[in-house]
């Protein structure tokens, strides 16, 4: 990746830059492993997910088929953000909603082969991105309002709240650093609550997995017992 970013530019004044494909594959590598251990840390500390009745364990395996798809949305959108960072997308449209003058570029679809586009061009990097984060933020939302139906333990309630506060705060961080002109000081801060999104994300994943046999059978006989 680095080697990439010593290659002679083409113009005096164009700056060096590493490749974007190896960029993302950098940080997906990097987030994949962390997650890994983030995973592997949370089964030790945390043997067993929080239950206390046959109820809220039924309803977090509910809204765990609905936190699995957003944690791959939330996955997505922050590797699409290494494009954005890769082919300098972030400095292309400084404004929000719109993209300039218009909400979808002309040049969107320039490059040929089309596929480019989704990789290499600016314009379409960066729709993309913005795509992609109100669909994470509608999604987060969208677990919310599915979890505040269901009866869950009030640590899974609240953790979801927390990723909720943590997507809409993502969200605005991303819309200032574009409208900043990308400051160091905002980018860093943005690409920081990306793996905080993500990290909730997969608390949340682990946290509403199915308890062990043995609690299950101990919750049973609880309930017989009443």
């Amino acid at each position: 990746m680095v080697k990439s970013g010593l290659e002679e530019p083409t113009s005096e004044y164009v700056q060096p830059r590493v490749s974007p494909y190896r960029l993302t594959t950098h940080l997906t590598s990097a987030f994949v492993i962390y997650c890994g251990i983030l995973w592997t840390a949370l089964s030790v500390v945390m043997p067993d997910p929080p239950t206390g009745s046959m109820n809220w364990v039924n309803g977090a395996l509910k809204i765990r088929k609905l936190a699995i798809p957003v944690s791959a949305v939330v996955g997505i959108t922050a590797i699409s953000g290494a494009f954005v960072a890769g082919n300098d997308a972030g400095h292309a449209y400084n404004s929000f909603p719109k993209m300039g003058d218009t909400w979808i570029p002309e040049d969107v679809f320039s490059m040929e082969p089309f596929i480019r586009n989704f990789f290499e061009n600016t314009s379409t990097v960066q729709l993309n991105h913005r795509i992609l984060a109100t669909a994470t933020l509608l999604s987060v939302g969208g677990l919310w309002l599915a979890a505040r139906k269901i009866d869950m333990h009030p640590a899974v309630k609240s953790l979801i709240r927390s990723t909720l506060g943590m997507a809409a705060l993502q969200v605005t961080l991303g819309i200032s650093t574009l409208l900043m002109y990308v400051p160091t000081s905002l980018g860093s801060a943005h690409q920081a609550g990306a793996l905080t999104l993500l990290s909730l994300m997969i608390l949340l994943t682990h946290t509403l997995r199915r308890p062990s046999p043995a609690l299950l059978k101990s919750l049973a006989t609880a309930v017989k017992s009443t």
